[in-house]
């Protein structure tokens, strides 16, 4: 049985010591402030074993960069305080299932993951959140939660949350069938602090290794992204993105092509963060292969949805635009694909035009044609920009829109460069926003013509 102090049992006197010896199951909720006050129990030997424990496990939690080196040491670590036999540790998937992760024997040896256990325990455990501790006595017949732990011949068992921030994210079992061994309070204190301490390290390896993956998926994504102005001549182009998280959906690019054309894409997943932005790069990766091979903006498109709309998740999207600038000619021809319409600046009349032709976003039909629209003629002073749906679309906090006629007022004012231009449109929209940051991802291309 568990012996001394229980946190739930009405049979215990004023001392603290149990009215009767008897088969007992105690729960109980492990609180970091209860650190040490648990498994203190007035012996001094037995005290400073268990703060020796629990500081040596801290310890290693915090210089551990291995995380499955620490589930085992940390499992192995508790069957050598508890001296139990067997230690389990279950995490829940990616699915919401929980499963065992690490199962040892008090000798060091690995076991395998189909054995047999007292799964109401942990059934229990996760179902109200509160380790518990609890013996049975093979002679008796109960029927409790203790049932399946007969069955298995199990006389201990000791099972805790692994609990974050009130979310549980699996279970720490130990069982014995030794006659000789009983956990005491002690130990089931102690216990439940080793179970708090792995949940933590845990926690910390899993948002390290999420930090890790959003850190490669920005490099990755910075790396695509044009990190210079193009130099053409009669043409100065600028282009900018920013994310609302780390790491986005939006991108630009410029596709160089040997026969005096400049390929000008703006394009943006739907949600964000690091599915987006894997999206992102295949998109971006597909496209330029599709326009190594073709000159027609529609048929690279085209072939581009076909490609994406096979592997894309019901709730996935991308819209994109894709022009085919004629640095000779000075005119454009353009496919689109859900995206937002651009909008020309006409140098001489300053009059604003939209460059319409919407087609279906990417991934929505696989069998999906494009049309190309254009060409478009430029001349000397237009300015052509492109964007994503984060600018007409960013709000304030009052829940307003920018809008579109915050941004031909903005085009309308005839700056001196396309950066120019595009720093100002990105920083009223931050401004507008408040200045905390952006709802949605947005990126912008400036094309002026200069001669």
């Amino acid at each position: 049985m568990c012996e001394g102090k229980s946190e739930q049992n009405p049979d215990r006197d004023p001392d603290g010591n149990h009215g009767g010896d008897h088969d007992a199951t105690e729960t109980g909720c492990f609180r970091p402030g209860d650190t040490f006050a648990g498994f203190l129990t007035g012996d001094r030997e037995r005290d400073r074993r268990n703060v020796d424990i629990l500081l040596d496990t801290i310890a290693e939690v915090n210089r551990t960069r291995d995380l499955e080196t620490l589930l085992v040491s940390v499992v192995d670590r508790t069957l050598r305080f508890t001296m139990a036999e067997r230690g389990i540790l279950m995490l829940y998937d990616f699915a919401g299932k929980l499963h065992i992760h690490v199962a040892r024997d008090n000798c060091g040896n690995f076991l395998d993951h189909h054995l047999d256990y007292s799964r109401p325990v942990p059934n229990q455990v996760l179902e109200d959140g509160k380790a518990v501790c609890m013996t049975s006595t093979a002679s008796e017949n109960r029927i409790s939660l203790t049932q399946s732990s007969q069955h298995l011949g199990l006389l201990t068992v000791m099972c805790a949350p692994l609990s974050v921030q009130g979310r549980v994210i699996g279970v720490l079992y130990v069982d014995s069938s030794a006659r000789s061994r009983k956990f005491t309070d002690g130990d089931f204190s102690l216990f439940k602090a080793l179970s708090y301490q792995l949940a933590i390290a845990i926690e910390n390896a899993r948002m390290a290794r999420k930090e890790s993956g959003l850190s490669l998926a920005r490099d990755l994504q910075r790396s695509l992204m044009p990190t210079e102005a193009v130099a053409l001549p009669g043409f100065d182009i600028h282009g900018l993105s920013r994310m609302c998280d780390e790491v986005g959906g939006d991108y630009f690019d410029y596709i160089r092509h040997k026969e005096g054309r400049l390929g000008l894409v703006v394009g943006d997943v739907s949600g964000h963060g690091f599915v987006a932005a894997l999206l992102m790069a295949t998109g971006r990766a597909l496209l330029r292969a599709y326009a190594s091979t073709e000159s027609d903006p529609a048929r690279v498109v085209t072939l581009l949805n076909r490609e994406l709309a096979r592997d894309l998740a019901t709730d996935q999207f991308m819209t994109i635009f894709y022009g085919d600038l004629d640095l000779e000619r000075r005119s454009i021809r353009y496919a689109t694909a859900g995206h937002c319409d651009p909008i020309l600046l006409r140098g001489t009349s300053g009059n604003i035009e939209t460059l319409a032709g919407r087609g279906m976003g990417l991934g929505f039909d696989r069998n999906y044609t494009y049309s190309d629209f254009g060409p478009v003629s430029l001349r000397k002073g237009d300015v052509l920009l492109i964007y994503t749906d984060g600018i007409p679309e960013a709000r304030n906090p009052q829940g307003g829109f920018f809008g579109m006629e915050r941004v031909h007022e903005i085009l309308a004012e005839r700056h001196d460069t396309a950066r120019a231009l595009v720093e100002q449109l990105v920083s009223e929209v931050s401004e507008f926003s408040g200045g905390t940051g952006y709802a949605d991802d947005l990126t912008v291309i400036a094309v002026r013509v200069t001669e």
